[in-house]
């Protein structure tokens, strides 16, 4: 059975990148920056994705790299820069 997540159980559990995008409808993007560990491609697909279709909010699409960097320390620049969706972007100069 499917978790169902809400942007308060963020600040009290990690949850899997799939349990995310499972209820990516019922959260917003800044909650999940600032509470889970993410990947690259996570925050390439969902936080920065053609009209900002996840965004909840203005908040939501304001998210840059260096708020990523911020709250992702396990990430560098080297990661998103090299992660599949960036290069597909780029190679599709779709970025």
């Amino acid at each position: 059975m499917p978790i169902i997540i809400d942007n308060n159980d963020l600040r009290n559990n990690k949850y899997s990148i799939d349990d995310l995008i499972r209820n990516i409808d019922n959260l917003s993007l800044w909650n999940i920056l600032q509470t889970q560990i993410l990947t690259a491609d996570f925050c390439f697909i969902y936080f920065w994705s053609h009209n900002d279709e996840y965004a909840k909010d203005k908040d939501d699409t304001e998210i840059c790299e260096h708020d990523v960097l911020r709250w992702q320390p396990h990430l560098t620049k080297e990661d998103l820069s090299s992660c599949a969706i960036y290069r597909e972007r780029i190679n599709n100069n779709n970025i």
